[in-house]
């Protein structure tokens, strides 16, 4: 595994006008210690900045659609940063993945609007759940599907997710940030949320939501287990564990490594160019 540390670049200023890009990327979450750089930790943020710099020779600001948490996977994260206006883009994307490790790829890069911002230019994210629900673990699936030997009743988990839809505010699933009191809203919107029977015990939970906070997709999915195994909440408690609009109300909390950030999605005024698709998780 390549360190973060090998990849310090020769740092520059800038020459010339800038312009904005939007890069795609994928990669498997369970060696990085999330997405946003931590001092001293290998970060997909880190990993990736060091690598762009190193290739463009000045320093960048990447900015993430998505803080995913370690162990969590993302099939298409995007990044904004600002390079110089010549630079050779599909050059820089090839440099980029020949300096980082085979858990990280660089899918999709090209130049986007001067205001396009990858975290507060999208409209929504989507996220999917893999659970793999049968007597005995698969091996090939243990970094990508966590294991739930209980049977779970599909039509109860269906029936369950109806309440989540809409705009509420989600404390009851969600990881207040240190500090801050009751002064951060936790109000999301939820777009859609439904459960896939991909057969042979594999389960996906697909959520999309205008934005989601720490812990929300898991926390979710773990309450969700509770129901669809027979026990607590009931389907139609849902609601009740969204008001109490406490932590202890809802359920466990679903290991990350079953969890990807499947898509981020932006207004077609950006005029962008939908990103190939990634490698298959």
């Amino acid at each position: 595994m390549t360190p973060e540390a090998v990849l310090e670049p020769r740092r520059a200023a800038p020459g010339g006008p800038l312009v904005r890009v939007r890069m795609t990327l994928a990669y498997d979450g369970t060696e990085f210690h999330g997405f946003a750089e931590q001092p001293g930790l290998r970060t997909v943020a880190g990993t990736l900045r060091a690598a762009i710099e190193r290739v463009v020779g000045h320093p960048v600001v990447l900015v993430g659609a998505g803080r995913t948490d370690r162990g969590v996977h993302a099939r298409a994260q995007v990044v904004s940063f600002d390079v110089v206006q010549d630079t050779d883009l599909a050059a820089l994307r090839r440099r980029v993945g020949r300096l980082t490790a085979a858990d990280l790829a660089v899918v999709s890069i090209e130049e986007a609007p001067a205001s396009f911002d990858a975290r507060f230019s999208a409209t929504s994210r989507r996220y999917r759940y893999t659970i793999c629900n049968r007597d005995v673990p698969d091996p090939l699936l243990r970094r990508s599907a966590w294991w739930v030997p209980e049977p779970l009743d599909l039509n109860l988990l269906r029936l369950a997710v109806d309440p989540l839809i809409g705009e509420h505010d989600f404390s009851s699933f969600c990881r207040r940030p240190r500090g801050t009191g009751d002064r951060v809203s936790l109000v999301r919107r939820v777009l859609d949320a439904s459960w896939e029977d991909a057969g042979e015990g594999i389960l996906h939970f697909w959520i999309e939501a205008n934005a989601f906070c720490h812990q929300m997709v898991r926390s979710i999915t773990g309450t969700l287990v509770g129901t669809g195994t027979g026990g607590r909440p009931r389907p139609g408690e849902l609601l009740g564990v969204l008001g109490a609009r406490d932590r202890a109300a809802a359920g466990q909390i679903a290991p990350p490594h079953g969890l990807v950030l499947w898509e981020v999605r932006y207004p077609s005024s950006f005029g962008l160019s939908p990103p190939p698709d990634p490698p298959k998780l």
